[in-house]
């Protein structure tokens, strides 16, 4: 399946290179939801989430006691899937 013109390989190997950056982290999510897209940047693929497209928003606790809250992020479906297999180990 293509995604903003990324094949699966691709969306895989940048969410490889989005979790080395630190940019999503590796952990288990403390929470996930589904729905329309919100227009928020996918932090895999790097583009928006239309609101005809469907997203899911991934919810992360912050561990640093100067920090404490949530950090959530919204992905695109196969970026969620890329991202999954990315933290998993799976190639």
């Amino acid at each position: 399946m293509l995604l903003n013109g990324f094949d699966e390989k691709e969306l895989r190997r940048r969410a490889r290179e989005a979790l080395k950056a630190g940019v999503i982290p590796r952990d288990r999510p403390r929470g996930l939801w589904g729905g329309n897209g919100a227009g928020d940047r996918c932090p895999v693929c790097g583009h928006a989430i239309d609101p005809s497209e469907m997203e899911l928003e991934v919810e992360f606790a912050i561990a640093e006691v100067s920090l404490q809250g949530v950090r959530e992020f919204h992905l695109h479906l196969p970026c969620f899937a890329a991202w999954e297999f990315a933290r998993s180990g799976v190639d």
